[in-house]
């Protein structure tokens, strides 16, 4: 029982540190600053979190679902990691487009993710997948 609630306790921390993560990136994205929010991120989601964004990007649905299962992360999780994804990507976008459309298209693929994990279907998740695509049919 008590291991459990250590489990529960870490569970619970891991989504206090990525909505942490995303705080921070969006703060630096509105003082200009996207670049350093992008390295910021990248660091944090790697050195706290052991989550490696460019390697997320590489894998296939599969290996990506291994990897996140292996780390824990549950459907509220991949919401918040696929935003910190669209934010990433959305700040990639002038700079390399390919590199953002990946991103992006990856933070479709993790609110896929989610959908399948709780099973169930979220409108919230549904709206944030259409943003997502607004972006890459607009700007890419």
């Amino acid at each position: 029982m008590e291991q459990r609630d250590l489990l529960k306790d870490q569970i619970e921390q891991l989504g206090k540190v990525l909505a942490n993560i995303l705080s921070d990136l969006l703060g630096l994205k509105s003082k200009g600053q996207t670049s350093q929010g992008i390295e910021a991120t990248n660091q944090r989601l790697q050195g706290e979190l052991d989550i490696d964004i460019e390697k997320i990007t590489t894998l296939t649905k599969k290996e990506l679902k291994d990897y996140l299962k292996n780390r824990h992360l549950r459907a509220e999780h991949l919401e918040i990691l696929s935003e910190c994804l669209k934010e990433i990507g959305k700040g990639k976008i002038e700079e390399n487009k390919k590199d953002a459309k990946m991103k992006l298209e990856k933070a479709i693929e993790l609110l896929d993710i989610a959908d399948e994990i709780s099973k169930t279907m979220s409108f919230d998740r549904i709206n944030k997948k259409k943003e997502i695509e607004n972006v890459l049919q607009q700007r890419i």
